[in-house]
């Protein structure tokens, strides 16, 4: 199993603590401090996991996760955040994240929660949608371009276009 992580952080705290642990070759890890720097590796990796700082990023941090749940919507996503910020963490989970972790962090515990969420990533991709399901979407957002409610359409739309890309990125990586 070889997880491509991303954490996203002002420091380099959790990176430095998981690159130089014993079992890291499990891990392709990548680092983002920028927003700008965090779209461009989710354009060009699949990544499966992201590790996200919100100690350090508060609201920037919320808007990256939306960011990330849009750009990629099979990404799990594990909120590291400080105990004195619990809105924060009760607001990611509402974004869709896979869960949050407070400071301080028991190691082996995030080590498990990313084999976790790295698992049901897997199951998310591996489940297709029948093929009454798609039709299903498909005439829903028909209906909804022909009352005029484009944005509404394309957003049905752009979720079935992401599935079909979860899929291929999965095939590729695994021919790899």
């Amino acid at each position: 199993m070889e997880v491509d992580l991303l954490i996203i952080e002002r420091n380099s705290f959790l990176y430095e603590h998981l690159s130089g642990r014993p079992g890291s070759k499990d891990y392709r890890i990548f680092q983002s401090r920028a927003p700008m720097e965090t779209k461009r590796i989710l354009k060009r990796k699949d990544i499966d996991v992201v590790l996200l700082d919100l100690n350090g990023l508060k609201r920037e941090g919320l808007a990256l996760l939306k960011m990330i749940k849009k750009m990629r919507p099979a990404v799990q996503v594990i909120i590291i955040n400080s105990a004195e910020q619990l809105s924060l963490s009760i607001e990611g989970m509402r974004l869709g994240a896979f869960d949050d972790l407070f400071i301080p962090l028991d190691l082996e515990a995030l080590i498990e929660r990313i084999k976790e969420a790295f698992e049901h990533k897997e199951k998310t991709e591996s489940k297709k949608p029948s093929f009454f399901q798609r039709c299903q979407d498909l005439m829903v957002a028909a209906s909804f371009a022909e009352a005029g409610e484009d944005d509404m359409a394309r957003e049905i739309l752009a979720k079935e276009r992401a599935h079909k890309r979860c899929i291929k990125d999965k095939k590729q990586k695994k021919s790899k």
